[in-house]
């Protein structure tokens, strides 16, 4: 059980010195409690001889000074241990997500959002309580068991033993629930990861929802998780509400052990009416760490099935920065780098064929290459490569002619930047969107790219200009405004390759060829559906189920007959219909 917790023991680790005073604090106030019950006994003897009653006001006082510093190290105890608890969720949230943004685009797109989210909150909050308020009773209650033993043993052996005859049915009690405190706590939090990703699903995609008038069937899809959740819950709930008063039961038959049998020891005189209360005070002491038992060994529980979860990220391997081996020199700084595909294959895990099958093409410095082609035809895996947000095969996909492997990939993706056909951007204002991969920008740079992107009059419309707050996903954006903001946000980074995956698609083909007719000179590879929008280009590939079915320039293409020209011709009678009809 501990090794589960090898990770988050770091963090007592960096912190002995806190660490020490704490659970030397939880000891000391439980050894401090163990003091009253004898100045209980003695005031008690002292009142049963029927002697002066201010004889027992030191007791009394001494009585209310333990009370005051156990109190004020129960304070310390908690401040300091379940303080380093705190550090603990804070480091080890933060190290999963650093980790997760290390992990690879494959890896995402096989997850829940909900159950990484769940992973990330309610398992680390359970890893926290076990490491935390868990480990700092360990101490405590540990220490008052020892101790108020040891005391009742001094008082009277076989009493002490009568008492603790429950004891070994309390920790099989304890063994036996809480396997299964486990089990379900994990299964529970399964049934919370799906209801959550269900539920992110459908906040997200609400407008949808409504556009098909799909409320009454989502709602019951929705509902039925959260019956499932509910149900797995209450299983759990099930086991931990017969857990605790069966433990209450056995630690009843102790005390009734004990009345009995100490009763019977007082009115034979072999044992006074001061060291009776004082021996009951110690069981009563008692009480809490049986209790407890229970209370840690479920957190336990469910502190190593959440740790277990969390374990799963970790296990996942992440992108290297680069392979190993001696690095090539980096190039010297330049607007534009070339990039070159040598025979390129790349399926998808379970895909039934290959996305691309040996595609080479070679694009040189400041070249501008339209890629074309139909759905699934490969055209985002092939731009995908080039920053790694897919692994290429060894030695097909170069840079500068440096395999993209071999470059260090924060450098890489600051040299190769994508733009996704979906933008998406974050619940913050208009410049923060744009600036996101370079916050110091200047104002004169951001008003550059937001006029190369075409966003100049889309600006000046909205209520705060560019520190107009555009909500949750650009949700008051249109589509084409959000691909714009996406373009300007990576030409401010002034990447020396830019890739443009259909990007522009919601916007009119005019707009789309002005604004890649001003993009800067740099190295560019835009896939796109429209023919005009490709004829800007200075090379022209076609790629079909994979395969680079054409390339050249434009008028080559248009010279040679093959499929760049049907498409020339399908879209100029596509114009002609659409001018008959308007």
């Amino acid at each position: 059980m501990v090794g589960k917790y090898r990770r988050v023991w770091r963090s007592y680790g960096k912190r002995p010195g806190v660490a020490a005073l704490g659970f030397s604090a939880a000891v000391a106030s439980a050894l401090v409690s163990m003091i009253a019950p004898s100045l209980v006994r003695r005031a008690v003897d002292v009142l049963a001889a029927g002697g002066d009653p201010r004889r027992a006001l030191p007791f009394a006082l001494g009585i209310v000074g333990v009370a005051a510093v156990s109190g004020f190290l129960l304070f310390a105890q908690r401040m300091l241990l379940v303080g380093i608890s705190r550090h603990l969720e804070h480091e080890l949230r933060t190290e999963a997500f650093a980790h997760l943004l290390r992990l690879p685009a494959s890896f995402f797109s096989s997850q829940r959002v909900g159950d990484l989210l769940t992973r990330l909150s309610s398992d680390v909050q359970a890893v926290r309580m076990a490491m935390g308020p868990a480990l700092m009773y360990v101490a405590s209650t540990t220490t008052i068991l020892v101790s108020a033993v040891v005391l009742m043993l001094r008082i009277d052996v076989t009493l002490t033993l009568a008492s603790l005859s429950m004891a070994p049915a309390v920790a099989l009690t304890a063994k036996f629930f809480g396997s299964r405190i486990y089990r379900r706590w994990n299964v529970a939090q399964e049934e919370l990861s799906r209801f959550t990703a269900r539920l992110q699903e459908h906040l997200v995609g609400l407008r949808v929802l409504r556009a098909f008038a799909c409320e009454e069937q989502e709602k019951k899809t929705l509902g039925e998780l959260n019956l499932a959740y509910f149900r797995a819950s209450l299983r759990l709930v099930n086991v931990q509400a017969l857990f605790f008063p069966l433990l209450q039961f056995l630690i009843g038959v102790g005390f009734v052990v004990v009345l009995g049998y100490g009763g019977y020891k007082v009115v034979a005189r072999s044992l006074s009416l001061g060291q009776f209360v004082e021996f009951n005070l110690y069981l009563a002491r008692l009480i809490w760490p049986m209790i407890a038992v229970g209370w840690v060994a479920n957190l336990w529980q469910r502190g190593a099935a959440s740790m277990a979860r969390i374990e799963e990220l970790f296990s996942q391997t992440p992108e290297l920065p680069a392979l190993p081996g001696p690095r090539p020199a980096k190039p010297a700084p330049s607007k534009a780098l070339s990039v070159a595909f040598t025979g390129v294959r790349f399926s998808y895990p379970g895909a039934p064929g290959p996305a691309l099958r040996g595609v080479t093409l070679t694009v040189p410095a400041g070249r501008r290459v339209a890629i074309l082609g139909e759905v699934g035809s490969g055209k985002s895996t092939l731009l995908s490569l080039v920053p790694r947000l897919l692994t290429p095969p060894p030695g097909t996909v170069f840079v500068d002619g440096r395999d993209v492997l071999q470059w260090d990939l924060e450098e890489l993706r600051g040299t190769v930047v994508m733009v996704p056909q979906t933008a998406f951007l974050f619940s913050a204002t208009l410049r923060e969107n744009i600036c996101m991969g370079k916050p110091e920008a200047s104002d004169q740079e951001v008003w550059e790219v937001v006029a190369r992107a075409g966003l100049e009059p889309d600006v000046a419309n909205l209520p705060q200009g560019l520190q107009t707050v555009v909500g949750e996903r650009g949700v008051t954006l249109s589509g084409g405004q959000r691909q714009r903001v996406a373009l300007a946000r990576a030409l401010l980074l002034q990447p020396a390759v830019l890739l443009l995956d259909d990007c522009l698609s919601a916007v009119d083909r005019s707009t789309e060829a002005k604004i890649l007719g001003e993009l800067p000179r740099t190295t560019l590879l835009f896939a796109t559906h429209r023919v005009s929008v490709a004829k800007t280009a200075d090379w022209v590939v076609i790629l079909e189920r994979g395969e680079v079915a054409e390339e050249g320039t434009p008028s080559q293409l248009a010279a040679a007959g093959g499929r760049w020209a049907q498409l020339l011709a399908l879209e100029e009678l596509e114009e002609e219909t659409m001018e008959a009809r308007g």
